[in-house]
């Protein structure tokens, strides 16, 4: 044996060794972790989606019943290649997430409740529906497969659903940009490609090229059926990524990566911008003026940095109020602008002003400061913004009980800002709410001009849909709180469908909380999934689509 093989052989042996020991090391700190039984769940459900989504293609395609995509995008290739035959009617509808996941359930065991098969189910003009749906589906996305349906489908309708949550991002996934250049062929033409898919795995046409793939799966089974820790690796990579994130923070904030360092709760109402902190490491129980928890904010540079909740709406404007609230400061910069309680005044007639005069907290370095006002304006007010501000300065301040008071009558009302003493617990979603800049509204509008145009474009035989899809609401509150932004689109796009001869169904509010469930695993546990709606609420759209639609 020549000196470079045996070298060769001794690195392989030390590669090999060092994988082994390292890999059982990490396998035994991750089963020495208490919490690592919520991972392992969490690798069981990947695994077993895994394997029932393909596991569903395969068996659909087997049935000729093909008409999504169980695998939302990954195996997208194989799902145009063997989309359901039928001489039918046929109605193409492409949309994100909503349309094909039924909140709380596993695709493979929930895909008859799916919108789409309700429409086929009851319209009363014998169409079949094809739902290429995907999760996180893009304006450039859904053009690119509206696009491809079409082609490929020939349909004589076609069905965009759209959202501003899903018409704001332009991103373009890889496998959705690999079905660009490609040519699928046309279920008119013929019923071959239904089986070819299907009937290719056990031929040796191909051969040798599939001996590549027949080796790798030999392998890959041996390997997971036989070294643990590869059949655990999305537990374990997971937990991995969960407790790097965490030493990172840690070091980055000159503390231990603890459980008491890193809280997984977030304050009601309240959320930061532009500082060294987040929302979870910036509500403290370090210190408090009242109870147990306060607001920090830290600048290691200059910045603006702030916290602030959304908008507070009166029941009944007024033009005079009391506003109050305190601060702890620690080595705040002389150089310091801004170090007050702001508030954005919104006026009934549409005009708005910024107050923080008689607001503003001493720099340097204090123990809890209080500061009050009462402002009488010269117009009624019909809602306030509330923000506490650290801006261009350096140092640590914190903030507790911040209140407004308005003023009726020269008597004295009900604070209205939520959560002002900072000892709630936000038990929504997170992002529960989606909140855009005037920017993003318009660029928002212009995305679904584009889906219009687009669907407007189309050569099919009937008029093609735009339908806005539902969302939670429940009394004031919604996944979309700038109401007035929300209805000025929905009518502005509205206008723009029916110049360009496109059908437009608007489903936003048609379900109630109800429809809407709660997420059961994972750092959203316990919170509001606003988007994605039950099987019922299906059912619900279904039968709304079909009665807007005339189906």
């Amino acid at each position: 044996m020549k000196k470079e093989h045996r070298l060769f052989i001794i690195q392989l042996v030390i590669a090999v060794a060092l994988f082994l020991g390292l890999s059982f090391m990490v396998k035994k700190a991750f089963m020495s972790d208490p919490k690592a039984q919520s991972y392992l769940e969490f690798n069981e459900g990947v695994k077993k989606m895994a394997s029932s989504t393909y596991a569903l293609v395969d068996s659909l395609i087997a049935t000729n019943d093909l008409t999504f995509d169980p695998t939302s995008g990954k195996d997208i290739d194989k799902v145009l290649n063997n989309l359901k035959y039928t001489d039918n009617k046929k109605l193409l509808i492409v949309g994100s997430s909503q349309m094909r996941v039924v909140q709380g359930e596993e695709i493979q065991d929930a895909y008859q409740s799916l919108v789409s098969r309700k429409i086929e189910r009851y319209n009363s003009k014998g169409y079949s529906t094809y739902n290429l749906s995907l999760g996180g589906m893009t304006t450039k996305e859904k053009l690119i497969m509206t696009t491809k349906g079409t082609e490929i489908i020939n349909p004589e309708r076609v069905l965009v659903s759209v959202t501003p949550w899903d018409c704001l991002s332009d991103k373009l996934r890889p496998s959705i940009k690999a079905i660009q250049g490609k040519t699928y062929a046309s279920l008119e033409k013929t019923d071959e490609v239904v089986t070819k898919e299907a009937t290719n795995t056990g031929s040796d046409e191909v051969f040798p090229l599939n001996i590549n793939s027949q080796i790798t799966e030999t392998v890959d089974k041996i390997v997971e059926d036989n070294i643990d820790i590869y059949s655990k690796r999305a537990a374990i990579k997971t937990w991995l990524s969960d407790k790097t994130t965490k030493v990172l923070k840690g070091i980055k904030d000159g503390t231990e990566a603890t459980e008491e360092v890193f809280k997984t709760n977030l304050p009601l109402y309240w959320f930061t911008v532009n500082q060294d902190l987040d929302n979870l490491s910036g509500w403290v129980s370090e210190t408090a003026q009242s109870g147990k928890k306060s607001i920090k904010i830290v600048n290691k540079d200059p910045q603006n940095a702030k916290w602030l909740g959304n908008d507070i709406i009166l029941d009944t404007p007024t033009d005079t109020f009391e506003f109050e609230g305190w601060s702890k400061a620690e080595n705040v910069s002389s150089s310091t602008k801004l170090y007050c309680i702001d508030f954005q005044v919104i006026f009934e007639d549409g005009t708005s002003k910024w107050h923080y005069k008689g607001l503003t907290f001493n720099k340097g370095t204090h123990d809890w400061e209080k500061v009050t006002t009462r402002v009488r304006f010269d117009k009624k007010v019909k809602s306030i913004k509330p923000h506490v501000l650290f801006y261009g300065g350096t140092g640590t301040v914190w903030f507790d009980q911040i209140i407004a008071k308005p003023l009726y009558d020269g008597v004295l009302g009900d604070n209205v800002l939520p959560n002002s003493d900072f000892e709630e617990e936000l038990k929504e979603r997170q992002n529960v709410t989606y909140t855009y800049t005037t920017a993003e509204w318009k660029r928002i509008e212009q995305n679904m001009f584009a889906v219009v145009d687009h669907i407007a474009g189309l050569a099919t035989k009937e008029q093609n849909v735009l339908l806005f899809t539902p969302f939670w609401h429940h009394n004031e509150k919604t996944a979309y709180p700038q109401k007035a932004q929300y209805n000025n689109l929905v009518e502005t796009v509205k206008k723009y469908c029916e110049q360009k001869n496109v059908a437009f169904v608007d489903a936003s509010y048609i379900l109630t909380k109800d429809n809407f469930g709660i997420y059961t695993k994972g750092s959203v546990r316990d919170k509001i999934d606003v988007l994605h709606f039950n099987a019922d609420a299906h059912e619900k759209l279904a039968k709304y689509i079909i009665k807007e639609l005339n189906l």
